[in-house]
């Protein structure tokens, strides 16, 4: 089953360390799972394959998009990925992502949880045809139960500063600026005709 994920995307995921921790022949194995998590996440993204997508996730998993939408749990994941990629009504007509860890994720729990963050570039097509690059920030939580690495907790950020959508908006505000004004000396130009015209 083909879809998307503004999930929108965890699509970005995961290896990240303190720069100085030394890997062990334990861990090096982790980080490998770790980042295989990563890849198959960005694949699915990529390739617009919801079930693969959602395989990833933990049944309790909690993810903030990058819109500020909070869903949890599989079904709140299926939910949104429905909401902006799939049928009429769906927001985003396609989208890719590419994912840079920081660096080796933080390990806890004798080596059965992970953090994880880095940057990634999600170019966006929307419904109506306008096409954006925005890069983001995230942090990623992930578990090891039953042998097998899941993400339980993903959270994307834009720079609300500097983002291609911020800039468009900017861009249509002073539009609408310009085209008040013009409308304005429009009409006061035509008022003070109508008034000087002779009785």
């Amino acid at each position: 089953m083909k879809r998307f994920a503004a999930l929108v995307v965890v699509g970005s995921l995961f290896h990240a360390m303190p720069a100085a921790a030394q890997l062990t022949a334990t861990n090096a194995e982790v980080h490998k799972q770790l980042s295989a998590v990563k890849d198959r996440m960005v694949a699915a993204v990529n390739k617009k394959d919801e079930g693969a997508l959602l395989a990833e996730l933990d049944p309790t998993v909690s993810f903030t998009a990058m819109n500020n939408e909070t869903f949890h749990g599989i079904d709140g994941a299926r939910t949104y990925y429905n909401k902006m990629m799939v049928g009429s009504s769906r927001i985003v007509e396609d989208m890719s992502l590419s994912v840079k860890p920081d660096d080796y994720s933080t390990l806890y729990a004798d080596d059965r949880a992970a953090v994880s963050t880095g940057t990634s570039n999600a170019h966006f097509k929307l419904k109506g045809g306008r096409e954006f690059d925005v890069p983001l920030r995230w942090t990623a939580t992930l578990v090891n139960a039953g042998g097998r690495w899941k993400v339980t907790s993903a959270h994307f950020s834009a720079n609300m500063f500097d983002n291609p959508i911020m800039n468009a908006v900017e861009r249509f505000a002073w539009w609408i600026a310009g085209g008040a004004g013009l409308m304005g000396f429009a009409i006061g130009w035509f008022v003070g005709r109508m008034r000087r015209k002779p009785a």
